[in-house]
């Protein structure tokens, strides 16, 4: 039961000696179960031991009272994101002793929009994650100022990951030489969305696919999905890279994957068609490669699942690193979640996250194990 709370001891205290009055640990373990508990603000997390106070007592040091919601914000100002989710990290590979071997590692950018002041000069905070599709877990995440700055975001991602034999899937931002190269320096393999950034390489293997692409002795899947109103029939393609389409690309790029998506809908008139373009390192008789293509959306859900059932987009702090350490401390309520359900009936993602703040029993053995 202890484990969380000797790693939060282990946490460098940025704060000056001379001015403490409250320890550390007890600021950050309160505010993480307040936070996990559905506490948006600093004085929700103070609302919130103050209502739990005698169960808070049985794991940490209050003999000095409660902290004051200033406490808790300025902590949170002063102390080191990454730090903060490097500590998280620990606690939830900790937690999860069946962590399988990655097989697929998405990569993608999503913008805190709350984050954003005009009025103060702040832009809004954008954080580039990596999501683990084998064990459903958000693997780590870096952030950058702006939407433009995920380029350099993502090496510094990668440096963060054990990513050997895995296949990092990115989409179009991530058609960057450097991006491939620390991917392959890695032991890992690349599956990278093409759009029209890279335009004479997105030509080049648009017009070869419309030649040759869509033959049946290409085709990887072929399926329908008839569900909520809609008829999609979805075909996977992979042909090798051409001599002179490898001169345009990246390195060691050996296959093309095109997949063509045919909907039709009851709310909407007529069939719609449309393709899209995928270089990756893999032989085109790769078994996965369709996988790996869908599997790529797992991280879209991911996103999505912040956003409603957490209000990701709407906390708006705009101090230094209180949006950033605030949204980690989401990210690890969700991958706890995630990682360690309630026992017994099975219930839906939103209902988990409810019952931590409904259940302490829940709350404990989710944080303790």
């Amino acid at each position: 039961m202890s484990e969380v709370i000797q790693l939060l001891e282990k946490f460098d205290d940025p704060r000056d000696p001379k001015k403490v009055s409250h320890p550390l640990p007890t600021i950050l373990f309160m505010s993480i179960c307040a936070i996990f508990c559905g506490a948006e603000g600093w004085e929700d997390i103070v609302l919130w031991a103050e209502a739990q106070q005698d169960w808070l007592e049985k794991h940490i040091d209050l003999s000095k009272g409660i902290p004051s919601y200033s406490t808790i914000r300025r902590t949170f100002m002063i102390i080191s994101p990454a730090s903060w989710g490097s500590l998280i990290r620990d606690v939830v590979v900790s937690s999860r002793a069946n962590h399988e071997t990655e097989d697929q590692v998405p990569i993608d950018g999503k913008t805190l929009c709350a984050s954003k002041c005009e009025s103060k000069g702040v832009r809004a905070i954008q954080m580039v994650s990596a999501w683990s599709v084998k064990n459903n877990i958000i693997l780590g995440e870096v952030k950058t100022d702006s939407k433009s700055n995920e380029i350099k975001a993502i090496p510094l991602l990668l440096e963060l990951l054990n990513l050997q034999g895995a296949t990092v899937s990115i989409d179009a931002m991530g058609c960057n030489e450097a991006i491939i190269s620390k991917i392959l320096d890695q032991g890992a393999h690349y599956l990278i969305g093409l759009k029209k950034n890279q335009p004479k390489l997105y030509e080049a293997v648009e017009q070869h696919i419309e030649k040759i692409g869509s033959s049946p002795e290409n085709l990887l899947e072929d399926y329908f999905d008839d569900s909520h109103g809609r008829c999609v029939r979805r075909r996977y393609f992979a042909v090798d890279v051409p001599e002179e389409i490898k001169s345009l690309g990246f390195t060691n790029m050996k296959s093309i994957i095109a997949t063509e998506t045919i909907q039709s809908s009851n709310y909407a008139k007529g069939v719609t068609s449309e393709w899209r373009y995928y270089i990756t390192d893999h032989d085109k008789s790769h078994q996965s490669l369709a996988t790996y293509v869908r599997g790529h959306w797992g991280i879209e859900a991911m996103h999505w699942c912040l956003d409603v059932h957490l209000n990701d987009d709407k906390d708006k702090k705009y101090e230094e690193n209180t949006a950033e350490n605030f949204a980690k401390t989401k990210r690890f309520l969700f991958n706890l979640v995630k990682s360690k359900p309630p026992i017994g009936k099975k219930r839906s993602l939103r209902s988990n996250l409810k019952l931590v703040g409904w259940d302490l029993e829940y709350l404990t053995k989710l944080i303790f194990g």
